[in-house]
C-alpha cells in the first residue's frame, strides 16, 4: 500500500481570534487566565521579613532550598 506525505505551512493571525476564543483556548489547555493588570508584588520590606524568618529558623535542606528560592526571586539567579 502506498504512502503519501503531506506538509503544510499555516500561518495564523492572533488579530484574526477575539479574546473570548483565545480565552477558552487557554482555559482549555488549562491555564487560569484573569482580566487584572498586574499583581501584588513584594517590596524591599517583604523581602528583608522573609529573608529574616529564614535565617532565624534552624538550617535545614528545605530551610537552604527556600532561601536560595527567596534570593533568586529577590536579586536574580546567580
Amino acid at each position: 500500500m502506498p504512502t503519501i506525505s503531506t506538509y503544510v505551512d499555516v500561518d495564523i493571525d492572533l488579530d484574526d481570534f477575539d479574546d473570548d476564543e483565545l480565552v477558552d483556548e487557554m482555559e482549555h489547555r488549562g491555564y487560569f487566565v484573569s482580566k487584572e493588570e498586574s499583581r501584588e508584588s513584594f517590596d524591599m520590606e517583604d523581602w528583608k521579613l522573609l529573608l529574616e524568618m529564614v535565617d532565624n529558623t534552624p538550617e535545614t535542606v528545605y530551610t537552604r532550598r527556600v532561601r536560595e528560592k527567596l534570593m533568586n526571586q529577590r536579586w536574580g539567579p546567580r
